[in-house]
């Protein structure tokens, strides 16, 4: 499988807006680019897409074509919902693809705090966020 990287869905204020990076392969990743790329030089907290390298912007018809697809050749996909305060995670981080839910608060702390080991984090504190797989 060529990994393309993540796709994922940034909601908030009512819209949706669809993204992929080939430079994301994992949750892990996404996490650690927000966290090195959380402020421009003058220090303004960049959005969440600013964060991201090699992003580019999807049309509503290819996410969809992405979150549908069994065999996208993408390594997660995420959707955030920041005013549901929701993530959720399909990815594969060892015994199979699954779907996991995790409060977006959650993830920002673990963003804000820079360490490592993501997934072992928030699944230590949300240990029912396997939802399926």
């Amino acid at each position: 499988m060529n990994n393309k990287g993540c796709a994922f869905e940034m909601k908030g204020g009512g819209t949706s807006r669809y993204f992929a990076s080939p430079a994301v392969k994992g949750f892990a990743d996404f996490v650690r680019f927000l966290y090195e790329n959380r402020g421009s030089a003058d220090k303004a907290p960049r959005p969440l897409p600013q964060r991201i390298p090699q992003v580019v912007e999807l049309t509503e018809a290819e996410w969809d074509d992405i979150a549908d697809s069994n065999d996208s050749g993408y390594s997660c996909i995420l959707i955030i919902d920041i005013r549901e305060n929701q993530v959720w995670i399909s990815e594969d981080i060892g015994d199979g693809m699954a779907i996991y839910f995790f409060p977006f608060t959650a993830v920002m702390e673990v963003v804000i705090s820079g360490g490592t080991d993501v997934w072992e984090r928030l699944l230590k504190e949300y240990p029912s966020a396997k939802m399926g797989g």
